[in-house]
């Protein structure tokens, strides 16, 4: 199953690269964004975590330990696409990590724009370096753009690792929420978009001490599609310092997500 796995929301499979063409799937208009202006103020920041991990003491510590569980992930990916030899891929991120352990990317600078630009321009630069160095081996032409320049190999990645923490934070909040059945009931059906909500009821509640008409899950269904935008705007604030609207209007555009936001805005 994809990470999304279905039309829902108008996003087509986010293990493909182009998510916008073909046929949507028409669902409710859902309910007002749960997210609060004063909630988002207080967000965490990439850019304010990785100050924070360069901070000597127990902070500094906790802060590393999310920044490599949030990113080695979308860099580990990203690197094993670029570099078709594996073993130099696995240099080239050990280099990275070594460079964030060893506080070498304490000047972020959050003025910059994005943090996964920001991410991006460093690897780019290792890459380069660590290429030039060997001097034995080189990159095809065109297979590391500029960093000014777009990549669809980033942007893929990191789409599919951003949708995949939406998810672990949908699953966090069902855990945590007395009678929350969010993102069982969401995966139930973009596991199976085809199937009559009928058929959804019955197979929810074989599995569910929780009873549900077609009326209530089609509530729960449409509450917790509201629930996961919220959830992937509020992943998306972590990475944008001060970011307006407008700015999460174009990162969603720019990740090819722009008709989950249109539909949900």
């Amino acid at each position: 199953m994809c990470l999304l796995n279905c039309y829902d929301y108008g996003i087509r499979d986010v293990s493909k690269p182009n998510l916008e063409k073909g046929p949507l799937t028409l669902i409710p208009p859902p309910e007002p964004s749960e997210i609060r202006p004063e909630h988002l103020s207080s967000l965490k920041t990439s850019w304010t975590q990785i100050h924070a991990a360069h901070i000597p003491g127990p902070e500094g510590k906790m802060a590393m330990q999310e920044l490599i569980s949030r990113y080695h992930d979308a860099v580990e990916r990203y690197l094993r696409i670029k570099i078709k030899d594996q073993n130099l891929a696995d240099d080239v991120l050990q280099e990275f990590w070594t460079k964030v352990l060893n506080h070498k990317l304490s000047g972020a600078d959050e003025t910059k724009g994005r943090f996964r630009d920001y991410l991006r321009t460093i690897l780019h630069r290792l890459m380069v370096d660590h290429f030039r160095n060997r001097k034995t081996t080189s990159l095809p032409p065109g297979d590391l753009p500029e960093p000014e320049q777009p990549d669809k190999d980033y942007d893929h990645v990191w789409r599919e690792v951003l949708i995949k923490r939406v998810w672990g934070r949908l699953e966090l909040y069902e855990a945590g929420t007395p009678n929350n059945r969010y993102s069982t009931i969401l995966k139930l059906r973009v596991s199976d978009p085809e199937a009559s909500i009928q058929d959804l009821v019955d197979r929810i509640n074989l599995q569910s001490p929780q009873k549900y008409n077609a009326e209530a899950f089609r509530k729960t269904l449409q509450r917790a599609r509201v629930k996961f935008f919220d959830l992937l705007v509020q992943e998306l604030r972590e990475t944008i310092a001060n970011a307006t609207p407008e700015d999460i209007e174009n990162e969603m555009n720019d990740l090819g997500l722009g008709s989950l936001y249109r539909r949900h805005k």
